[in-house]
């Protein structure tokens, strides 16, 4: 009888059903920037295939879409001046921590010239045209950045709102009167993920990647590291394949998978809770008749 070859199918049993709960607990819903309308289109749940081409010819011969100069910011009406999306959240209510990624240029790509925008998070009316400000924030971009698309990330501060029934969710993209160009932005491909995500948790810097995995235990949990290592040692050394291993190895093994499990998954918990704290976003769907709750949890990351 071969206890190492249970021992490490055991191993890898429960290091997956300690580590899952952990790497799927990231919550988060995201809608990306549709190229189904201008200046009204729509948030939708993936992006379109292909290239992105040049929604509007009419004003130049580059991909995406241009705007102009705008000295309205969030109230301009010239369909040249700004872009605008949204999707149905009539009776819901999204709490959050809400981030927009937008792919963005200088008219012509043009690396001399600085670009400035807002990007506006709304509650608006089925047009689109009366509109409440749910958050705003500004991107620029420096000059000598310009010449090819450029990935940007806003975040903004927690929301806790409420849509009445037929509001809508909307981000709307201006370009400021400070900037020194046009703009061109991309979205609605898969290569320009243009998209509006809303977080469980307040997501990390943009630069910082995110990992779930025994390394990224605080130090003061090295002990669970240390554990598999020897637990690892002991899987491999050959005095389990002898008679008295067969005898007694079964239950020592379970015994330490028991216990690297449970403290693995403690001191993964505990460490999570601790940085991040539990959040939730609920939806809250009424309708007529009779009311309906759908209730969404996510963890924090």
């Amino acid at each position: 009888m071969r206890v190492l070859t249970a021992a490490r199918g055991a191993l890898i049993a429960l290091l997956v059903a300690v580590l899952a709960p952990v790497a799927s607990a990231a919550g988060q819903e995201t809608f990306y920037l549709g190229s189904d309308g201008f200046p009204n289109g729509s948030l939708v749940s993936s992006p379109s295939g292909g290239e992105m081409p040049n929604f509007d010819l009419g004003r130049d011969i580059y991909p995406g879409l241009s705007l102009e100069r705008s000295t309205l910011g969030v109230a301009e009406i010239d369909e040249t001046r700004y872009q605008h999306w949204q999707v149905g959240m009539g009776g819901e209510q999204v709490s959050g921590y809400p981030s927009v990624v937008i792919w963005s240029a200088p008219a012509g790509f043009d690396p001399g010239k600085r670009g400035v925008f807002s990007v506006y998070l709304l509650d608006c009316d089925v047009r689109g045209s009366s509109c409440r400000e749910l958050g705003a924030s500004e991107v620029t971009i420096e000059k000598g950045r310009g010449g090819a698309w450029v990935e940007s990330r806003l975040d903004f501060d927690s929301i806790d709102h409420e849509f009445a029934e037929g509001r809508h969710l909307g981000v709307r993209v201006v370009v400021s009167e400070s900037s020194e160009s046009d703009m061109m932005i991309g979205f609605g491909y898969p290569k320009h993920r243009s998209r509006l995500t809303i977080h469980a948790a307040p997501p990390p810097p943009p630069e910082e990647a995110v990992a779930v995995s025994l390394a990224s235990v605080p130090v003061d949990n090295e002990i669970v590291t240390e554990k598999v290592h020897r637990l690892g040692q002991l899987l491999s050394a050959q005095e389990l394949e002898s008679d008295t291993t067969a005898e007694s190895g079964p239950w020592v093994v379970s015994l330490a998978l028991s216990t690297l499990a449970l403290t693995a998954l403690g001191a993964i918990l505990i460490s999570k809770l601790t940085k991040l704290g539990r959040h939730e976003r609920r939806f809250v769907t009424g309708r007529a008749g009779h009311a309906q709750r759908r209730r969404i949890s996510l963890s924090a990351r």
